[in-house]
C-alpha cells in the first residue's frame, strides 16, 4: 500500500480521535467516572457475587463492583454508578434489608455510609508522566543527535518528535472511537507504546546509518 495512503488513513483516525473528544470525550470505567460508593458492614464472610446481585437488583443496574474491605475483609464496598439523592434512600433502605435477610444481620439504614465521587480529572491523572517523559525523550534527543549526526541533526530530531507524538495521538483516538473504557491499564500501555515507539525508530536510524557508512567506503 501506498506510504501517502498509509499516512492519510492514519491522519483521519487522530482527526476523528480529536472531534470525538471535543464532542463526547473520553469512556471512563464506573471507577474513575462519577459514582456512588456504598460502605455495608456485614461482620462475617461473605461472596462478593451474592452482595453484587442484591446491588445489581436494588439499584436496577447491570453493573456493580463489589470490594472486600477494612482489616477482616467483613465490610463491603459497593461501587455503582452515580445516583439520584432523591431516590436513593429508598433503594438503601431496600439493599439493606436484604442483605440483612440474606445474612441473618439487624444493621439499620443509617449503619450504611454512602459517598458520592465525581469523575477524575483527566489532567491530573495525566500529569506525573508528562515530564519524565519530555525528560526521557530530551535525553534520547541529543544522544540520537551525536551518533546519528551524519544523517542530519534537524532531520532526526523531527522524526523522533513527530514519531512519538503522531504514536500517542493515534492510540488515544483509537481508544475514544472504539469507546474502550478508561481504566487503570491505559496509561501503562500508552508508556509501553511510547517506549516501543523509541526502539524502533531507533533501529531503524541504526540501519540507515549502517547503509550510509556502507555507501561511503
Amino acid at each position: 500500500m501506498n506510504k501517502k495512503i498509509i499516512y492519510g488513513i492514519l491522519a483521519l483516525i487522530v482527526l476523528v480521535g480529536a472531534v470525538l473528544v471535543v464532542t463526547i470525550g473520553l469512556r471512563l470505567d464506573m471507577k474513575n467516572d462519577a459514582n456512588t460508593k456504598i460502605y455495608v458492614y456485614i461482620g462475617k464472610e461473605f461472596d462478593n457475587n451474592d452482595i453484587e446481585q442484591i446491588a445489581k437488583e436494588t439499584f436496577e443496574t447491570d453493573t456493580a463492583i463489589v470490594q472486600k474491605v477494612e482489616i477482616y475483609n467483613e465490610m463491603a464496598l459497593i461501587t455503582i454508578k452515580e445516583q439520584n439523592t432523591e431516590n436513593i434512600n429508598e433503594k438503601i433502605e431496600s439493599l439493606n434489608s436484604k442483605i440483612n435477610e440474606k445474612y441473618g444481620l439487624e444493621n439499620k439504614k443509617e449503619d450504611i455510609v454512602i459517598n458520592n465521587e465525581t469523575k477524575i480529572n483527566m489532567y491530573s491523572v495525566i500529569k506525573p508522566y508528562i515530564l519524565p517523559m519530555l525528560i526521557s525523550l530530551i535525553v534520547i534527543l541529543v544522544y540520537s543527535s551525536i551518533i546519528y549526526r551524519k544523517l542530519g541533526i534537524l532531520k532526526n530530531i523531527i522524526i523522533y518528535v513527530l514519531t512519538v507524538i503522531g504514536s500517542q495521538l493515534l492510540y488515544a483516538s483509537i481508544l475514544v472511537i472504539t469507546r474502550l473504557p478508561f481504566n487503570m491499564f491505559i496509561i501503562p500501555i500508552g508508556l509501553i507504546i511510547y517506549a516501543i515507539t523509541i526502539v524502533v525508530v531507533t533501529i531503524i536510524k541504526q540501519k540507515q546509518l549502517n547503509d550510509y557508512k556502507l555507501k561511503q567506503k
